[in-house]
């Protein structure tokens, strides 16, 4: 008999598993080490093997389990059954498969088994292969694999992940759309939804699973009805929430707009233009305490070069979300998008990004999707003070911005570092000019330790001077980030032998500094 409880045992063993989860040989170097301990004695087997077998990677651990003489190897090297099972078979591979709780999928586990191995398992004599399955992450679009997929949900699922291998998103089907209208009601207990299934045609189908979820936390999806975020919207235990939204206008009335009171941390939007974006908007209330809003605009042609609507989304985006918001990533779905953002007309003022200021919280703000922003040294110290706990901040990337004059100087940059204490990441253009070191704001600046600069196409003049202020506020930096050109770019990117110059001279400062420190530390 053990001195130690099974569930001591298993936590041991779980601490040892977990150990190995650095580099494939620490892995492998773990569970050998758990494998020789559940040969030890009767007592450790049971809990060591629960370890071993709680998550597994593809079907052929599983398969393995047969007897030889019934699992071999085809011509092409996949692993197959010589003939069927037979009923003990099949309950010596039950011993290991009511163990796995968690079980990842992906094309070339798919790639390795033969036709004889998956109709086998769909033919299990069990009423399910994997009676305790918790959670399951399937990658593979392919439908001659669904009946595999469907004897592997269970109603004991509580995370389910389908997507593609090579895309992130899984290709509609008819196959696809069968499965997710019954998945809701079939298996009632998930918590965590992950499908990324965009098509505004089979909006319905997934929108009717979501709605059979009572008890959601975490959801990553395509496109939703303004039924299903309405449902959404009542659960007090989601916490994260993605979905792509195109016209909600179209099917949503005043008294029936969904309105997000729960508290959830992060929500993600993706809409194929600004246009869409402002209809979701102005037709969803999100009146929580989130902390994380990502969005991602796709570009519809027709609204290429018409931004002029970026004021008014602005005002509806602080409606929308509470003042606790942490953090704001706006992303494109193409990259073109920033060709249109170089016309000066759309290069927006202070004014226009004003009403952001009340999210005093922001640690993250990425605008360089929203517009382009032509902003002063005074705009940009107001910015700082109003957002004192900045990470991380990104004004403007890439060349179409940088081409254009700015009214920023290193002055703005100083105003940065100064109000905002946390900041380790800015990218931001500006005119790289030295500036009087005497004066506000940089004789009151205290240096920041550890942070990255990128500076995209910036123009600069006098290297020394700029590196040697830069050394001052930024003691560790050895280099400062740029635009990268690509190799369809002509020529070299602009002002970058002056760059190139600072790189040197910051890494000439930056050891002449550590010789002192040693020196004076003797």
């Amino acid at each position: 008999m053990s001195i130690l409880p099974t569930e001591v045992l298993f936590h041991i063993f779980t601490t040892i598993d977990g150990a190995g989860e650095g580099s494939r040989d620490q892995r492998r170097e773990s569970r050998a080490t758990i494998a020789a301990v559940a040969r030890t004695c009767r007592a450790f087997k049971e809990p060591a093997l629960d370890v071993l077998w709680k998550n597994i990677d593809g079907i052929k651990p599983l398969i393995s389990r047969f007897p030889q003489g019934v699992v071999g190897k085809t011509a092409q090297g996949k692993l197959t059954l010589g003939r069927p099972p037979f009923a003990e078979e099949w309950k010596l591979l039950e011993q290991y498969a009511r163990r796995v709780h968690s079980l990842t999928i992906k094309e070339f586990h798919l790639d390795q088994i033969s036709d004889e191995v998956v109709q086998a398992l769909v033919s299990t004599p069990s009423s399910a292969l994997l009676p305790n399955l918790r959670r399951l992450e399937w990658w593979d679009d392919r439908d001659c694999f669904f009946p595999l997929l469907r004897i592997l949900l269970v109603p004991t699922i509580r995370s389910l992940t389908l997507r593609g291998y090579r895309s992130i998103r899984w290709d509609p089907s008819f196959a696809k759309s069968a499965l997710l209208a019954s998945i809701g009601a079939r298996y009632p207990s998930v918590r965590e939804f992950n499908c990324t299934f965009d098509s505004e045609e089979n909006s319905d189908v997934l929108s009717k699973a979501v709605c059979d979820w009572h008890e959601l936390v975490h959801l990553e999806t395509g496109v939703l009805n303004t039924q299903a975020l309405a449902h959404l919207a009542s659960l007090p235990s989601l916490k994260s929430l993605s979905f792509t939204s195109y016209n909600l206008a179209a099917d949503t009335q005043p008294q029936s707009i969904p309105i997000f009171t729960s508290k959830l941390d992060a929500v993600s939007i993706t809409v194929p233009s600004h246009s869409h974006l402002h209809r979701c908007l102005r037709n969803i209330r999100f009146f929580f305490s989130c902390r994380t809003v990502s969005l991602c605009i796709g570009c519809d042609p027709q609204e290429f070069f018409d931004l002029s609507n970026t004021p008014d989304l602005i005002i509806s985006f602080s409606e929308c979300f509470s003042p606790v918001l942490e953090q704001l990533i706006v992303e494109s779905e193409d990259h073109a998008y920033n060709e249109s953002l170089d016309s000066q007309r759309f290069a927006f003022s202070f004014d226009v990004i004003a009403p952001l200021l009340q999210f005093s919280r922001l640690t993250v703000l990425d605008l360089t999707w929203f517009c382009s922003l032509d902003v002063d040294d005074e705009a940009l110290k107001y910015m700082a003070q109003a957002w004192p706990q900045l990470e991380k901040v990104n004004i403007e990337s890439g060349p179409w911005h940088s081409l254009a004059l700015t009214s920023r100087t290193f002055t703005g940059l100083v105003h940065l570092i100064k109000h905002c204490r946390h900041l380790d990441y800015i990218q931001m253009r500006f005119a790289a000019c030295p500036i009087n070191t005497d004066i506000e704001p940089f004789s009151t600046t205290t240096a920041n330790e550890d942070l990255t600069l990128d500076v995209g196409i910036s123009p600069i003049s006098n290297p020394i001077a700029v590196a040697c202020q830069l050394h001052a506020l930024l003691p560790n930096m050895r280099s400062v980030m740029r635009y990268e050109w690509n190799d369809d770019d002509e020529g070299r990117p602009p002002f970058e032998e002056e760059w190139d110059q600072v790189d040197c001279y910051l890494r000439v400062l930056t050891e002449s500094a550590k010789i002192r420190e040693k020196r004076q530390a003797k």
